[in-house]
């Protein structure tokens, strides 16, 4: 046998070194990120509506011409300052559910989180929604389908791990279930934004609506 072929064959190729960002694309990084930062802030400390775009400027020490180089708009910004937020929060959703539990309270555990996040600024939350619902800006889509495609992937992997323990049913569609479950706190969220009921009611109403969607594949019962 060629041992030099061989080891030929069993070297593993090195992965190719990506290029490091040049000083000009770290400089916007940072400036976008000082833009989120100080956006943000000031929704929260004076509101989305009382916050102009050169309160922005201002604070983040630039100038308009340079801002709308990164934004086009106060709805702009607001989609770019949440859309991290939004992320993480999904995320950290989905790592504290307990697989054990049954599939509802898993459920109620991941949008719980989302209820607790909106519920601190329920008037920027019900801001944020309306964009999110009705972007004015078509760039800002890729952003907002990144958000709800996140959140749908996640829904579908908790169905998933229900199916292969055997707490769903196989037959249930996945990707239909997922949408239609988000779909149904989404509602739900934008009511109770708006006033109309407590989060008590909200949390009874979510959990109730989830048990008849998920009634017919569900096996924990």
């Amino acid at each position: 046998m060629d041992h030099q072929n061989t080891n030929e064959r069993s070297e593993v190729p090195a992965e190719p070194m990506l290029p490091k960002p040049g000083l000009r694309e770290r400089k916007k990084r940072l400036r976008l990120q000082r833009i989120i930062d100080v956006s943000h802030q000031l929704f929260v400390s004076k509101g989305f509506q009382d916050t102009t775009i050169q309160d922005i400027a201002d604070e983040a020490g630039i100038g308009l011409g340079t801002l709308y180089l990164y934004a086009k708009g106060k709805d702009d910004l607001l989609v770019l300052v949440f859309r991290e937020h939004l992320l993480q929060m999904t995320e950290s959703a989905f790592e504290i559910i307990d697989p054990k539990d049954p599939v509802i309270d898993q459920l109620m555990t991941f949008f719980s989180v989302h209820i607790d996040y909106h519920k601190e600024d329920q008037l920027l939350s019900r801001t944020v929604l309306k964009e999110l619902s009705f972007p004015s800006n078509p760039k800002r889509r890729h952003d907002i389908e990144l958000i709800f495609n996140t959140a749908y992937e996640k829904l579908a992997l908790l169905l998933k791990r229900g199916i292969k323990v055997g707490k769903l049913n196989s037959s249930l569609y996945v990707g239909t279930a997922a949408s239609s479950i988000f779909g149904l706190y989404y509602h739900l969220l934008q009511g109770f934004l708006c006033g109309f009921f407590t989060e008590k009611e909200f949390k009874k109403n979510l959990r109730h609506a989830l048990d008849m969607l998920l009634a017919s594949a569900n096996r924990d019962a």
